[in-house]
């Protein structure tokens, strides 16, 4: 009798395994069936903006279904995250979103939605941030600016594109790596820091190597070091900040797509896969780099991973620099 109720108990649970492979393969081959949402945290236009576009662009071609880039910025990109945190975890709302996630996160005591309120599914591509100078900073490379720093405290200042920024995370680090002091000025984006630049009122500015290294044929500014983990094969004599002595601040942005917690994984693997085929086509990776940044498309658990990773690296230095967001 016992042999018997094993038996049934078996055939019940492989049953029910075969029924859970099925659904998810059917969730899977339906979608999608209707248009699919990129909201993305930052206003129309912008970097972000066109490289969501342009992903979008493929999907709906090889999806057959409409992909719309929805533009929700505001509130250094949190209203865009736990709006889609609240959405429905079925595949057909997703978040297009820069590291400023994983910054979040660290920067707040009570941040508004957790990590584990979505589910990572592919980076696009890191978003590599420059430090740039005013031509007239007597100092080529990083060795130069820290000595200037140091011969005179408190007299330089960087610009970032706002308070709590990557950039501001790493001119901080920085300072603090190197036992400087070089003043903070946030600016709401990159445009209003590269005209204190150009006029002199700052000698230096965090911002992507995209905006900086469209500036350089006006002759005004010059690119000092990148924060990405190999020289950009578009501006090869640019040193990184760890070649530069500074590991510890050499941390790019990125930007990636996530969906909600919840998302069937059928759902999660067939939408990952697609961003990974895109990201490796090749008009696809040549209009990537135009834009400053550079192509990765990983898996899902390599995002995942990367997004632990940077909750912990940006974290140490917005703790050591005590850095919050006002």
């Amino acid at each position: 009798m016992r042999a018997l109720t094993a038996r049934r108990t078996l055939i019940a649970a492989l049953g029910s395994t075969l029924l859970l492979g099925a659904t998810l393969a059917q969730a899977q081959d339906k979608f999608p069936s209707k248009a699919v949402r990129f909201v993305i945290p930052t206003a129309p236009g912008g970097n972000l903006d066109l490289l969501a576009r342009l992903v979008a662009d493929k999907m709906s071609q090889a999806w057959g279904q409409p992909v719309i880039v929805e533009p929700r910025p505001g509130a250094n990109t949190i209203l865009a995250t736990t709006a889609v945190a609240r959405s429905p975890a079925d595949g057909y709302t997703a978040l297009f979103t820069i590291s400023g996630f994983a910054q979040n996160l660290v920067l707040q005591t009570n941040p508004q939605y957790k990590a584990e309120d979505f589910t990572p599914v592919s980076m696009v591509a890191s978003f590599p941030i420059a430090l740039a100078a005013t031509t007239n900073l007597p100092a080529d490379d990083l060795a130069g600016v820290v000595k200037l720093a140091k011969a005179s405290p408190g007299k330089l200042t960087f610009g970032s594109y706002g308070m709590g920024s990557g950039g501001h995370v790493i001119g901080e680090g920085l300072n603090k790596e190197a036992g400087m002091q070089i003043k903070h000025v946030a600016y709401k984006g990159e445009a209003p820091g590269f005209a204190d630049l150009v006029n002199g009122s700052i000698e230096l500015a965090y911002g992507s190597v995209g905006f900086y290294g469209r500036q350089l044929s006006g002759g005004k500014v010059k690119l000092i070091a990148v924060a990405n983990p190999t020289r950009l094969k578009t501006y090869p004599n640019v040193p990184t900040f760890a070649e530069a002595g500074y590991p510890g601040v050499n941390l790019p942005g990125w930007g990636g797509v996530l969906l909600p917690a919840g998302t069937p994984p059928a759902i999660v693997e067939k939408f990952s896969k697609e961003l990974q085929r895109i990201t490796a086509l090749p008009d696809v990776q040549a209009k990537i780099f135009e834009m400053g940044f550079e192509p990765v498309g990983n898996s899902s658990a390599d995002f995942g991973r990367q997004i632990a990773s940077d909750v912990q690296q940006w974290g140490k230095i917005v703790r050591e620099n005590d850095i919050k967001l006002q």
